[in-house]
């Protein structure tokens, strides 16, 4: 006669590991299977995935230690190896369109401030013109700048060169402030999704005449607009001979298969190292969305996030740029 004991057994914590080890198996799965999609295709619908390989790879390997853990079996270890080597593709792909080595420390420096501040972000309006006024920024790149349509003749008396907010745009959300004029200004919707998304001019810095673009691209997951609008503004970039400054909200990280495109195609390079800005909770674990790149000879010395978010979804970025002499 079988003992109840034994009639359940098969149905006890070892079944129960072994299913649980398998769902961990199942969903790294397919997540793994939306990574290695930028392998094959640059399909937009997985965008926001490969913008996160890093930190959806190593997800992947706490899970698979977990379900390792739980029940050992093949699979998990073949899941694991798989998931340690995204990460390490992550990790190098995050070096490979980074400029190389540092930038001299005795050069002069030009500081550029480059923030998004959520266009309904009023109550904090005022502290965010302190921040910008107290910065020691050159030139400050602002998104969503509805909220200082109030504050423009207080940051006037710092930054009398303006583009953007009814200075040559219909509207009040990208915009350029400087110390020093503004040349070969120009204004470019790059979709139909957000007019008035690219500012271009450029400044004399150090006798030479500095190219500046800023740019606000719409979110990965909005079909294929932002692609096309990368596209539309590599074309814009690559008539502009010399060097080049671009800073913006790209709403993915370099890692993004389209970003990368759009670097190798201007000749753009990032930092060594790209703070996180979004989501402003989750702090130096968060993704880097906000950007600034330099085309040779401009070289980032530091860049480094604001301490403060200010009430707004994105943490900003302060760059030192440098100009390095043949």
């Amino acid at each position: 006669m079988v003992q109840p004991d034994a009639r359940r057994r098969p149905w006890g914590s070892g079944w129960m590991r072994h299913l649980l080890s398998v769902a961990l198996c199942v969903i790294v799965s397919l997540v793994l299977l939306g990574i290695c999609i930028r392998y094959i295709s640059g399909f937009w619908l997985f965008t926001t995935l490969h913008s996160l390989q890093l930190h959806l790879s190593l997800l992947c390997v706490i899970a698979l230690a977990l379900a390792l853990l739980l029940h050992r079996t093949m699979l998990a270890a073949l899941l694991l190896a798989a998931s340690l080597g995204l990460a390490g593709h992550a990790a190098w792909m995050m070096q490979d369109l980074a400029q190389d080595g540092g930038a001299g420390a005795g050069s002069p420096v030009l500081r550029l401030m480059s923030f998004n501040i959520l266009m309904d972000n009023i109550e904090n309006a005022p502290a965010i013109r302190d921040a910008i006024l107290g910065s020691g920024a050159d030139v400050v790149n602002i998104m969503e700048a509805a909220p200082l349509k109030s504050e423009l003749a207080a940051l006037a008396a710092v930054y009398p060169y303006r583009i953007g907010c009814g200075e040559m745009t219909k509207r009040c959300d990208l915009m350029v402030l400087s110390k020093t004029p503004l040349e070969n200004r120009s204004i470019h919707s790059l979709s139909t999704v957000f007019e008035e998304r690219m500012i271009v001019s450029a400044l004399s810095w150090q006798g030479t005449t500095i190219h500046l673009a800023a740019i606000h691209t719409t979110k990965p997951y909005f079909d294929s607009f932002q692609t096309h609008e990368l596209v539309s503004a590599a074309q814009v970039l690559e008539r502009l001979e010399g060097p080049l400054l671009v800073s913006g909200d790209f709403n993915a990280s370099s890692l993004a298969p389209n970003i990368r495109m759009f670097l190798r195609w201007t000749g753009l390079r990032t930092a060594l190292w790209e703070p996180a800005t979004w989501p402003e909770w989750a702090g130096r674990l968060g993704v880097p969305i906000d950007h600034v790149y330099v085309r040779e000879p401009l070289r980032i010395r530091t860049l480094e996030r604001l301490a403060s978010s200010f009430g707004s979804n994105h943490h900003g970025l302060m760059a030192e740029i440098v100009l390095e002499r043949p």
